[in-house]
């Protein structure tokens, strides 16, 4: 991170840095001494009580606490000193992702879920996606567009509107998996297979069994592509759905099955800390799902072969249930 007024490197430092050397955690980059790449910004952290209720709220609904406040500012105080010149993408992802893990007391994969949880949370995903985005996923469309343009050969304005469109896909995509591959390596997960991340993930997780760990079980198979790829994006989306809705009923109290759409509130983070480490009944989200995919099956026309294999989705994944039986279903689904 270069800062005005600080000494700067020498070339050198950056060509002999060891790779645990690029990534620093939060705590690590607040405590940096000046000839670290990071050092604390000039003045002192602002203190919770100088954060006013208009500073807290965002998109005019959402208020996050004081403490997830000075969090927020000190960490968009790091971004804008950051100097990433010479980091290649996984380097830089890495650098950004433990900041925020670090400052979040490593519950990033579950704050980027966004199926559960305080309402600020989206204020934290969306402010760290901010991020990978302007300093990965934006010059990587960049160098793809520019490098599309070269090896075609021909003036931009000569493209027809088909040619265009279909290099802005190309360069999206490309974009996506430079940032889709950054986080799999800063997860653990680069080089597997989907059933590889699958086995990884449930071996991580055996024996746990609060809700905090469940919420980053099901976003790590999410982030990791393993839902998709084993359900399908149609029948991925639906379970983070009902996923979502269940959760919602069972740890906001103010939740609108509760106490109506009127009165019906966001979680907050006091609220979620009360249920975030006490034991989770999976059991009984599944037995809940399985309810609610009863009411839902009629009036959206789903057929007894897609419920069983629903109900199967939600054994596998929820409960961690072995099923042989599902590997035969998607075969015929499929097919």
């Amino acid at each position: 991170m270069r800062i005005e007024g600080f000494p700067q490197l020498r070339p050198e430092y950056r060509r002999a840095a060891s790779p645990s050397a690029l990534s620093k955690t939060f705590g690590q980059v607040l405590e940096a001494k000046t000839q670290d790449r990071y050092v604390p910004s000039t003045p002192p952290p602002r203190t919770e009580p100088e954060f006013s209720l208009a500073e807290r709220t965002y998109y005019g609904s959402v208020t996050v606490s004081n403490a997830t406040q000075a969090k927020l500012k000190q960490l968009a105080e790091l971004d804008a000193q950051a100097d990433y010149t010479g980091m290649s993408p996984d380097e830089i992802y890495a650098e950004i992702w433990n900041r925020y893990n670090e400052a979040f007391d490593g519950n990033m994969i579950a704050i980027k879920g966004c199926i559960a949880g305080p309402a600020e949370w989206c204020v934290v995903n969306n402010q760290f996606c901010d991020e990978v985005t302007h300093h990965i996923f934006n010059p990587a469309i960049n160098a793809a567009w520019k490098e599309g343009v070269e090896l075609d050969g021909r003036s931009y304005a000569e493209w027809t509107y088909e040619e265009k469109t279909a290099l802005d896909r190309s360069c999206r995509e490309k974009a996506d998996k430079i940032v889709f591959d950054a986080k799999m390596k800063v997860l653990g997960y680069d080089g597997m297979s989907f059933d590889e991340r699958e086995a990884a993930i449930r071996e991580k997780y055996a024996g746990k069994n609060t809700t905090i760990d469940f919420l980053k079980m099901q976003n790590e198979l999410q982030e990791t592509g393993v839902l998709n790829n084993k359900m399908g994006w149609e029948s991925a989306r639906l379970y983070r759905a009902m996923l979502e809705v269940q959760l919602e009923d069972l740890f906001n109290p103010n939740s609108i099955s509760a106490v109506g759409y009127e009165q019906h509130s966001f979680m907050t983070a006091d609220q979620w800390y009360r249920v975030a480490d006490q034991p989770f009944d999976a059991a009984k989200l599944t037995a809940a799902l399985k309810q609610q995919l009863a009411r839902i099956s009629g009036p959206n026309d789903f057929s007894a072969d897609y419920v069983n294999m629903m109900e199967n989705f939600f054994d596998h994944f929820v409960t961690g249930a072995a099923d042989d039986s599902l590997d035969q279903l998607l075969a015929a689904a499929k097919e």
